[in-house]
């Protein structure tokens, strides 16, 4: 029979009618997903204000895992889908420690990063994990209105017919940080740079410079797109002072191993990763696209004359 322990109101501060139905939504989940298999689970509220359930999941030969299911009304859905989070299969009460040193942990203003969880946790990042939501094209022209200080944000490009994402941090008022190489000359040399390990550094843009940095600008602006982990383990001031600190740390690209997602990933979770770099068929085509001028430029900061662009996005 499934346990279900509440939340007690005086540890997180008192419950209004919102969070109840986040809850409901929650345990609805839990038995949607679960069924019978789920024999215990806990309800809370991270420092960061996410609700969340944890649960204890018997396996069908024996044992026990401990999962998550998380809250992120930003999202659409906003449910997110369960991730195991014990590093191995536990026993009964193996489980039901974790989930309380979890819980004490996530009610911590400091929380942690997923480089370094609580012991006999793991909080994988991935791309079935990870969630893109489009962002109205208004966020051209208003980007605090769509955008708050912190999030992940995927700019759409094309490379050479290849269809990738250059992202990076939002910073507030209309500032991005985002990873770049440097400029570099058109020798084949050069350009095989590029994919082997090019000079780069995180740079602090305009909106305007993050969005363009790889794509030539045109009346149509590029899709944007936030990408959310489905645990918020740092907050957005947090998030972008990591961002500071990556600023004097990365010093080399390599759009297969450390490229512009590396970077942001890094700043969100504490775990480098890429969303891209995860498909067989673009991780090739890094491997053996043809290194010409076109694809270093579209890698690096070209100097373009912008003065005669004009955003034609309407709000939204």
């Amino acid at each position: 029979m499934l346990t279900c322990i509440q939340p007690s109101s005086s540890s997180i501060g008192g419950f209004g009618k919102a969070d109840d139905n986040v809850r409901i939504l929650l345990m609805a989940s839990v038995r949607n997903e679960f069924g019978d298999t789920s024999i215990f689970s806990r309800l809370g509220v991270t420092a960061l204000g996410q609700h969340y359930v944890l649960v204890t999941k018997k396996k069908m030969f024996g044992g026990y895992t401990t999962h998550m299911i998380t809250a992120n009304m930003r999202n659409r859905p906003f449910i997110s889908i369960p991730f195991k989070v014990s590093s191995g299969a536990q026993s009964i009460e193996e489980s039901r420690d974790l989930i309380s040193r979890l819980t004490t942990v996530l009610g911590r203003p400091g929380m942690f990063s997923f480089d370094d969880p609580p012991i006999g946790s793991q909080f994988p990042v991935g791309k079935e994990l990870i969630q893109l939501d489009e962002v109205p094209v208004g966020v051209h022209d208003r980007q605090d209105k769509y955008l708050e200080k912190g999030d992940e944000v995927f700019c759409e490009v094309n490379v050479s017919g290849v269809k990738f994402y250059h992202s990076g941090i939002y910073a507030g008022d209309g500032m991005c940080y985002h990873f770049v190489c440097d400029a570099q000359s058109e020798s084949f040399a050069d350009a095989l740079a590029v994919f082997s390990g090019a000079s780069a550094h995180v740079v602090y843009d305009t909106w305007f410079e993050f969005v363009y940095a790889l794509v030539e600008v045109s009346d149509v602006p590029p899709k944007i797109f936030r990408a959310s982990h489905p645990l918020i383990c740092r907050s957005g001031e947090q998030v972008v002072k990591y961002a500071e600190h990556l600023q004097r740390e990365l010093e080399n690209y390599d759009i297969r191993r450390c490229n512009c997602q590396h970077f942001s990933s890094e700043c969100s979770t504490g775990v480098p990763f890429s969303y891209d770099m995860t498909s067989n068929f673009k991780y090739l085509a890094c491997t053996v696209l043809k290194p010409t001028s076109t694809v270093v430029n579209a890698m690096t900061r070209p100097n373009r004359d912008r003065s005669s662009f004009a955003s034609s996005s309407t709000s939204s």
